[in-house]
């Protein structure tokens, strides 16, 4: 289910149900989180993939939304039926072997909003993904698109411009707890010894 969960705040706008034209914002490495498939508990490596609709809120900022899926691009998993159905074709053998998720920042698509309660509680989930049809365009990113691979160099500095809640999720995750633990400090120099006779 593609979610974009509703906060306790009166001010929340969902976006509007239907068809509407988007482009994917963002691409997280979550690491390693756990899960239940068919009542057993187990860790699995998530991605979180966002979109940025051509829909506006009424501030005139545009609406997001965002699923997390296994990193996994096996013929069952739901991440590859998900791209197939947004490139609207197969994936070749080669690309099996070896695909960039990074080729999906700033990429357009079509997305098919709906509105769902539970628990008394409104969400909007993306009913289906397609290209979008022939002559259509989305609007261009408000803001560069934001990659996040935790193996990366620069990923301490984008994990910081994420919400508490995400940071959360991924500096909890064992593959950057394993990270950190790797980070070592490094050894004091001359110049360090001397910070305490420096006036200034």
């Amino acid at each position: 289910m593609l979610t974009l969960s509703a906060t306790d705040s009166q001010t929340f706008e969902l976006p509007p149900a239907g068809a509407v034209a988007a482009r994917c914002s963002r691409i997280l490495d979550l690491g390693s989180q756990e899960s239940t498939y068919e009542g057993e508990r187990r860790q699995q490596r998530k991605v979180l993939l966002s979109w940025e609709l051509a829909e506006l809120r009424t501030d005139g900022t545009p609406h997001h939304i965002s699923r997390r899926f296994g990193l996994s691009l096996h013929e069952k998993a739901a991440l590859r039926q998900f791209l197939v159905a947004w490139r609207g074709r197969q994936f070749t053998d080669d690309e099996l072997k070896e695909f960039d998720l990074r080729k999906l920042a700033g990429a357009p698509c079509m997305l098919n909003v709906v509105h769902v309660d539970r628990a008394g509680k409104q969400y909007a989930n993306i009913a289906s993904i397609s290209p979008l049809p022939r002559g259509m365009v989305a609007p261009e990113l408000t803001s560069k698109p934001l990659v996040l691979d935790l193996d990366a160099d620069d990923s301490p500095a984008i994990i910081e411009q994420l919400s508490d809640s995400l940071q959360e999720t991924i500096t909890g995750s064992p593959e950057w707890r394993a990270r950190i633990s790797t980070m070592r400090t490094p050894a004091p120099t001359a110049l360090d010894a001397m910070d305490d006779d420096i006036p200034f």
